[in-house]
């Protein structure tokens, strides 16, 4: 199988005061070839001039949002530097990150790229790193649903400010509650291994369980023992998107079907193309707001009886 080329884009997210910013440093320290994208929520871009050892100058994308015009600002980010790159114009980069505001939810840095097919020629989407604050918990309740939704994305959380927090018990607690299979890595005074993070994998082939809390966020998995046939899957997705697109937090994971193995990945109404992959474990998985297993299980048995 021909190996993915394309340049990572790894999202640096969490709330406000969380800690991205020191922990998007440190990674550079480590990591110096990458371009750093930094969404900032205010006219007045100011974060962007506190990414340090960068090799080229951090892009700064103003209001803080992630979507509608500003989601076109990261789509021109992103391909500018890939012209730019092939020009010669600019160093060469392994990777790009992407700093999001604290008020940001980070499915639209992940719908940009599944979305755009002229961004996936050069470009994928890489881990989401979640930082959550581990010394004050009550910073997240000012805009919670922002902060669920940062967590439930995750591919992997950054417990910052570790050295401060007597417990971690109950921050793990809650991001469980909302993720229950990410992995939780404290970083104490901001240090964390750099390629533990950027090298994390969109959580396929772990195995996941759901959880139970009494928030509206549900996590859970359908498995396949057998190959299922490529265009019920596409059909099947497309469905649950129409009926409940809004809803799906994230969906991921690898599905056999008769030509082998694929990788599905999605935020609300927005899926990428089925990609080949070489393994992985037979599961899909859903972080949804709402949207029951039962109710997704029984779609795809309809659908399937169907075909």
């Amino acid at each position: 199988m021909k190996p993915d080329g394309r340049t990572p884009v790894v999202v640096v997210t969490g709330f406000l005061g969380s800690g991205k910013t020191t922990l998007v440093n440190e990674l550079l320290r480590e990591e110096r070839d990458s371009l750093v994208i930094v969404n900032e929520f205010g006219d007045v871009p100011v974060d962007h001039a506190l990414v340090e050892n960068s090799t080229e100058a951090a892009v700064a994308l103003p209001n803080g949002c992630l979507c509608c015009h500003v989601r076109g600002d990261l789509e021109e980010a992103l391909m500018g530097a890939a012209m730019r790159r092939r020009r010669g114009e600019i160093a060469g980069f392994d990777r790009v990150i992407v700093e999001t505001s604290g008020l940001a939810d980070p499915g639209p840095v992940a719908q940009t790229l599944y979305s755009d097919h002229a961004l996936t020629r050069d470009f994928k989407l890489g881990p989401i790193v979640t930082v959550v604050d581990a010394a004050d918990p009550e910073a997240r309740k000012a805009s919670m649903g922002i902060a669920r939704s940062q967590i439930a994305a995750a591919d992997v959380v950054v417990l910052s400010k570790a050295d401060r927090a007597k417990d971690f018990a109950p921050v793990e607690a809650e991001i469980r509650a909302l993720n229950p299979a990410v992995e939780c890595i404290p970083a104490r005074f901001g240090k964390v291994e750099a390629k533990r993070l950027l090298d994390a994998k969109p959580g396929t082939d772990q195995v996941f369980c759901a959880a139970a809390h009494d928030s509206a966020i549900r996590s859970f998995s359908m498995r396949f023992e057998q190959p299922v046939l490529k265009a019920l899957l596409q059909h099947f997705l497309a469905t649950l998107v129409e009926l409940r697109g809004k809803d799906l937090l994230r969906v991921k994971g690898v599905v056999p079907v008769e030509e082998g193995l694929v990788l599905v990945q999605g935020v609300r109404h927005v899926f990428d193309r089925l990609r080949p992959v070489a393994k992985g474990e037979a599961a899909l998985v859903f972080i949804t707001n709402g949207v029951e297993q039962r109710e997704v299980e029984a779609l795809w048995h309809a659908m399937k009886g169907l075909s």
